[in-house]
């Protein structure tokens, strides 16, 4: 029996194997669409890792169907990736504008001297930087310089006829065959045996047994052809594989099922793994931006996209933070409620995935937040002018820690020009708490004249907050 073999062993016998010792070379769906989502270098470098092993890939039937089912929308999609760029780069600008012009707003509130002059100065800035950008991309666009490389012709489509051709496509499963695993399907899913169960909440129908009919279908092929296999996957969930003593290693269920079920053996590797190991048996070489690529992790990824992920809900912390503070911890918020939140400090913590299907990754980041903001009691109208009357404000503080759900390709791991991408990112949840608050009466000024920060009795030096009057030492 095959105990645990580690990936660097692995990837390094490829070349030996298909050659030598009767090994086939078996890809998932995700493999062949996740090339649709990579950047332009490592696109390139992937098609000439598969090309280079053409004659050792097969599919399985339910491969070749899926992979049908999808590629011309992924092959669109690639297409537009350039478009999608400029339009985010352009709402990017548009959403940094318009903070700097809420933050005058802020400046107005406390009457803070010829802030016109400072907003009319800033919307021209504004209007010229608008104008680089427009012209930046017409240009661009005259030359013909932001078109992928793949210049409208379907590489892995072609692979995928090249692999049809040379009938190495599985033979389709009867109607039969596909009751019987489904039906064998319910009863493993329920033992959490491998591989699908993991699909249950996201399929439905066949579609939920799709994973186990690719196995299904695996297993006969390797027993009628007496073939060893490599099988390629970038499915991580954990009913594909498992981690031993800090290791990743394909299930071992899956892979006792498949020595005692062809008398064979079965090595599994994700992409990466596959193409770092094929590029060195064959001598393909890599760029600085395939090698970052292939090197990329999670973390990576986390440090990257941190401070955009904060960016992406601050408006909503800033205008709606009272449905994330726990009200119970807080002394009285005036009637009047806080019209918006000024975020005083946050610092991202950590970040973990949860949740991975064959086309998203799903994260939760979590941040360490303080808010601070100023709430009003109403005390009724005026008898003569019937202007509202509300009380002097009180400041509050609130600190806490925020969990934000992030949603992100799956192929954009792997994208050295776009891993900074995520697909949305929103307020989970949260548990701000009240940390202190100070009546405005009792303040000796109201707000820090370098910053604006409103001044408590703890941070009140002076007439400048803490941090303000440091810097002026």
């Amino acid at each position: 029996m095959m105990g645990v073999v580690d990936t660097r062993m692995r990837i390094m016998e490829i070349k030996n194997l298909v050659e030598e010792q009767n090994y086939i070379i078996v890809l998932d769906t995700n493999v062949l669409l996740n090339v649709y989502h990579y950047s332009p270098e490592f696109t390139e470098f992937a098609l000439k890792c598969l090309n280079r092993i053409e004659n050792h890939l097969y599919l399985p039937a339910t491969v070749q169907l899926e992979y049908e089912r999808h590629c011309h929308t992924e092959f669109k999609k690639m297409e537009k990736r350039v478009d999608s760029a400029t339009d985010e780069t352009k709402r990017q600008i548009v959403t940094a504008s318009n903070k700097i012009l809420s933050a005058c707003s802020v400046l107005e509130r406390i009457h803070f001297p010829d802030v016109v002059i400072l907003r009319e100065a800033l919307s021209k800035n504004i209007t010229d930087i608008h104008e680089t950008l427009t012209d930046f991309f017409n240009d661009r666009i005259a030359l013909d310089l932001i078109q992928h490389s793949w210049a409208g012709t379907d590489y892995i489509k072609e692979l995928v006829e090249n692999i049809k051709m040379a009938k190495h496509i599985f033979p389709e499963p009867t109607q039969r065959e596909i009751y019987a695993w489904c039906e064998e399907g319910v009863s493993r899913y329920k033992k959490e045996t491998p591989p699908g169960f993991k699909d249950t909440k996201n399929k439905d129908g066949v579609r939920k047994y799709s994973d186990l009919i690719i196995w299904k279908e695996i297993l006969r092929f390797a027993k009628s052809k007496r073939t060893n296999v490599i099988f390629v996957t970038d499915d991580d969930k954990p009913d594909w594989w498992e981690s031993i003593n800090g290791k990743r290693q394909f299930h071992s269920c899956l892979t006792s099922e498949f020595q005692q079920k062809t008398c064979c053996q079965i090595q599994a590797l994700s992409s990466q793994d596959f193409y770092t190991a094929i590029s060195s048996d064959f001598n393909i070489e890599q760029t600085d931006s395939v090698e970052i690529a292939l090197r990329m992790t999670d973390n990576d990824y986390y440090k990257k996209v941190a401070e955009p992920v904060f960016e992406k809900i601050e408006e909503e912390l800033m205008y709606n933070g009272i449905k994330y503070i726990d009200e119970s911890s807080t002394h009285h918020i005036g009637t009047e409620g806080i019209d918006e939140f000024v975020i005083t400090e946050h610092c991202f913590n950590t970040a973990y995935q949860i949740e991975r299907t064959d086309f998203t990754v799903i994260y939760e980041f979590v941040f360490s937040v303080t808010l601070e903001g100023r709430s009003y009691d109403y005390w009724g109208r005026d008898d003569d002018t019937h202007e509202v009357i509300i009380s002097d404000g009180r400041d509050h503080i609130f600190q806490g820690e925020l969990v934000v759900q992030v949603e992100r390709e799956t192929g954009a791991f792997i994208d050295f020009t776009d891993d900074e991408s995520f697909m949305m990112a929103f307020i989970a949840y949260s548990n701000l708490i009240e940390a202190d608050y100070y009546d405005v009466e009792k303040i000796v000024a109201n707000y820090c004249p370098d910053c604006s920060r409103p001044l408590t009795p703890a941070n009140d030096v002076g007439g400048m907050c803490a941090d303000c009057a440091a810097k002026e030492e």
